[in-house]
């Protein structure tokens, strides 16, 4: 059950902010890692003749490991109420696995130490996510669950905000990078990992000091016949397995956003690396403050809706991006489009997280991150194959256009859970 303190007295509680520095805390890692500066930096420099199909296949091996992993992982930590030990153990191994990339030199040599090393992370980090989600019910009630995952969401994005500017401040930008750095051997870009990943275990002490573990499933059943149930679970719950399928789509036009933002950035309209950072700390920005904004909407309009309104301005933004004339038109639709990003993201784990039983968060959760993961590989496959065919990256930012509107069609108009109670009632 929710923490009692929580229910008696309103506001932000102590377990509330560990909640949500916990995303502060891990957030940047990923962005610093997958998306923004190691991920440029080994295509750029470790790999440069076929680096992106390489980091392609080492993220669609990732995703695929996570989605047969959340699960099992999620089933076991239901049953011994073990959900913050999993989160540590996932918390330390993406942590020792990203500062470990400091030792990547920009040489062919380290092409396979990089990618079994960002594997490891970005499995970790993934994972961490299925324990993670299954403790917010023990944060907040029923009335503040969309307020206190929204928080969370803007936090993560701040905290990326402000690792990204100390990192372009401290080690990219100057011509002399802190520490006495030598650029000449990439040194100011690797030491952003190990920067990262001293930020996430730093941040993320609160959590396992403030936050409550939550309950354990009744009984002690094997994995396989938990997982059965935690299955039986979702398909009793009207609307919730077609809400997970919707899940899945949207999530990789997610994914394609997420994984080539930058990518696109450069290729279309000429961004340099100092560019690239600069414009993912403008759309953490947006992202954090729509994630604010739009988890306080959530208590007043439902999660479901929040969901369906955010993929629908997704749609139309993404429409305008794979459009943009100029670079100036890219920055404004971009930065809009960031607004909605977090919203749907943090909107969608509190449809669950409000539906649930509390016992079987965590199992749940392991199927909800199969709707993520599964097939989280067939974005970048198909961006790829496009880009290709066209020979021009809009071509292949069509995956994400096309994986809304698909999301919305199978989303439909009636909310998970309860169809007397859940029906949604905006038209977006």
């Amino acid at each position: 059950m929710a923490d009692e303190r929580v229910r008696e007295r309103p506001g932000l509680r102590k377990s509330q902010l560990a909640y949500g520095l916990f995303d502060w805390a891990s957030s940047p890692l990923p962005t610093l890692h997958a998306t923004f500066v190691f991920a440029v930096y080994y295509v750029s420099s470790v790999s440069p003749e076929s680096g992106s199909a390489q980091w392609a296949w080492m993220n669609a091996l990732a995703a695929l490991t996570v989605a047969l992993l959340s699960p099992l992982l999620g089933a076991r930590a239901d049953a011994r109420a073990s959900r913050k030990q999993w989160l540590l153990a996932m918390t330390l191994l993406g942590a020792l696995a990203t500062a470990m990339l400091w030792w990547i030199r920009p040489e062919p040599a380290w092409i396979w130490p990089a990618l079994t090393l960002s594997y490891v992370s970005i499995v970790a980090m993934e994972s961490q996510f299925t324990f993670y989600n299954a403790l917010l019910p023990s944060v907040s009630t029923p009335s503040t669950i969309g307020r206190v995952s929204g928080f969370s969401w803007a936090a993560g994005y701040i905290g990326a905000i402000v690792c990204l500017v100390l990192v372009l401040m401290l080690f990219i930008l100057p011509e002399t990078p802190a520490l006495g750095l030598d650029k000449h051997s990439a040194e100011h870009v690797r030491v952003t990992m190990p920067f990262a990943a001293v930020w996430f275990l730093v941040f993320a002490v609160p959590l396992f000091l403030w936050v409550d573990e939550g309950p354990a499933a009744e009984g002690h059943p094997g994995v396989i016949a938990t997982l059965l149930e935690g299955w039986r679970t979702a398909r009793s719950i009207p609307g919730l397995l077609r809400f997970m399928i919707a899940r899945m789509v949207y999530a990789d036009g997610l994914v394609v956003v997420f994984a080539f933002g930058g990518i696109y950035a450069t290729n279309v309209f000429g961004f340099t690396q100092d560019d690239v950072i600069v414009f993912a700390i403008a759309i953490n920005f947006t992202a954090g403050a729509g994630a604010a904004f739009i988890g306080w909407l959530e208590d007043k309009i439902g999660g479901f809706n929040t969901v369906r309104l955010s993929l629908v301005c997704l749609l139309i933004l993404v429409t305008i991006v794979l459009l943009s004339p100029d670079r100036r038109f890219f920055w404004g639709s971009a930065l809009i489009l960031g607004f909605f990003i977090g919203p749907v993201q943090s909107a969608s784990r509190t449809v669950v997280a409000r539906i649930v039983p509390p016992a079987q968060q965590a199992r749940i959760f392991g199927l909800y991150m199969i709707s993520g993961k599964a097939t989280s590989f067939a974005g970048p496959l198909l961006y790829g194959t496009l880009v290709t065919v066209f020979g021009t990256d809009r071509a292949g930012m069509s995956v994400a256009v096309v994986s809304f509107l698909i999301s919305l069609v199978i989303l439909g108009h009636t909310a998970p859970g309860n169809p007397e109670t859940q029906v949604a009632k905006l038209s977006c």
